[in-house]
């Protein structure tokens, strides 16, 4: 009976920390399908060019996704050991640090905005808008670490109600902003691809001002939170260790993207539709992917703290708790919405050669769901246990040794259409997800924990 009792209180808390975020990040995809509805109202070059910078960004993201690896690690865990003080402190140190560097970056990326825009091999049919997308997103992207940033310190903290709110308020001004200065609607001027642009802009910095506000209300961030160069000395090696495996998973798996752009931009027939239907596929698989996130997020948090109070076998517990939560759940979803896949294509183009393409990626990555699935719930658990050197193998392994191969070998060579590249994701998750359920049922990741490491450095001397 009591252990019955135990299981259910574990389901609870899974619940109570998953739809907040799921709902969260619902947000999201209505901001991004808005987007990419409203850029399809303006044409098929306009839809592509938002697609090809909006992976750009996620790339330039890439330092962020690591900094919030390591951040949930380091909080959670100092939150379930009890250690207030050295939550805040590490609130301090990544809020700054990541505002900074996606300020750096912005800045870095703006002044080579020509040089990255002929890497990517952008068309020059869609040059003009993809160069007015490129800059006006460096304005958002110091907000765009920001909100992930901060919402990581509420999630650690089990506060997910605050992102939950300013992500509702984001989504009212990018609708609003989209629809009515992209399009004209309601009466308001249209700027066309420029109105869809700068809404986006103005929603994200106004969320980031705000999440940072309660943190400070919440007392996450206060004056503890500035620390000392002694204290930095001794915490920051951790928060390395863990966000660097992170920086190269993310280096490894946001370069493979661009690369699967080029592909995909250099295919020997259909380009533009190719890559239209890549960005609307990505959009539509982005909403079985969200319920995995949310998923992969709560096991990160859940298992740092369980790790935290020094509970290994808690800790893998709730890690097979979610993973079969989340597997048995989206695999329903993508058969619900495999008889939906023309009907979705013809939502977000009107365009019927993009409609095509969009209805293949679906095809391919529909049947990868509980491949994708597994592998973002199991990194976020090793993420939230520290370590993150192994997903980092596993996503090097797939992209590089596996997808982009496959991809160039398919799309140009064998098939010779974007059929083949998507055929490769599908391949590529496949491998991926098998290497992280080998690592989880055979290897001990709990060791990586801030606990577990500081026991091990006393055990050899060295502490």
């Amino acid at each position: 009976m009591d252990s019955l009792s135990e299981q259910d209180g574990v389901w609870r808390e899974i619940a109570a920390l998953t739809w907040p975020q799921l709902l969260t990040l619902m947000c999201q995809f209505v901001i991004g399908m808005t987007d990419v509805w409203t850029a399809g109202q303006m044409g098929p070059e306009i839809q592509a060019s938002m697609g090809l910078i909006t992976q750009c960004q996620v790339f330039l993201m890439m330092l962020c996704m690591a900094t919030v690896s390591g951040a949930v690690a380091s909080v959670s865990q100092s939150l379930g050991g009890g250690k207030m003080d050295r939550a805040r402190r590490y609130v301090g140190l990544v809020c700054t640090g990541a505002i900074l560097a996606g300020t750096f970056v912005a800045l870095l990326a703006f002044c080579l905005r020509g040089p990255l825009l002929a890497l990517l091999r952008t068309p020059e049919a869609i040059m003009p808008a993809a160069l007015m997308f490129f800059n006006v997103t460096m304005w958002a992207l110091p907000g765009h670490y920001g909100m992930a940033i901060c919402s990581a310190m509420f999630r650690s903290a089990k506060a997910v109600s605050r992102p939950l709110c300013v992500m509702l308020g984001s989504v009212a001004l990018n609708v609003t902003g989209d629809l009515g200065f992209g399009l004209g609607w309601w009466g308001l001027p249209a700027f066309g691809a420029r109105g869809i642009a700068w809404s986006t802009c103005l929603s994200v910095n106004l969320g980031a001002a705000v999440l940072l506000f309660w943190l400070w209300k919440d007392g996450l961030l206060t004056r503890v939170s500035w620390p000392r160069w002694r204290w930095v000395r001794q915490g920051g090696p951790y928060l390395m260790r863990v966000t660097v495996p992170a920086l190269a998973t993310s280096a490894l798996w946001q370069t493979g993207y661009l690369v699967l752009f080029i592909i995909t931009a250099s295919l020997p027939e259909g380009r533009v539709p190719a890559l239209a239907g890549l960005t609307a596929g990505l959009r539509i698989e982005g909403l079985l992917f969200m319920p995995a996130v949310a998923f992969g997020m709560t096991g990160g948090v859940l298992s740092g703290r369980s790790l935290g109070r020094a509970d290994s076998a808690g800790a893998r517990r709730i890690a097979r708790h979610i993973l079969a939560i989340g597997c048995g759940t989206m695999s329903l979803v993508g058969a619900g919405l495999w008889p939906a896949r023309h009907i979705l294509a013809a939502f977000l183009t009107p365009d019927p050669s993009v409609q095509i393409q969009t209805v293949s990626y679906l095809t391919y990555n529909i049947l990868a769901v509980p491949f994708s699935v597994a592998s973002i719930i199991l990194s976020g658990v090793f993420n939230g246990s520290g370590a993150t050197v192994y997903p980092m193998r596993a996503f090097s392994l797939s992209v590089w040794c596996v997808r982009l191969p496959l991809a160039w070998y398919l799309g140009h060579v064998l098939w010779r259409s974007a059929s083949g590249v998507f055929m490769a994701m599908l391949v590529s998750q496949a491998v991926q997800s098998m290497c992280l359920l080998l690592v989880f049922l055979f290897c001990d990741w709990t060791r990586f924990s801030m606990r577990s490491m500081s026991a091990s450095r006393a055990r050899t001397g060295r502490l």
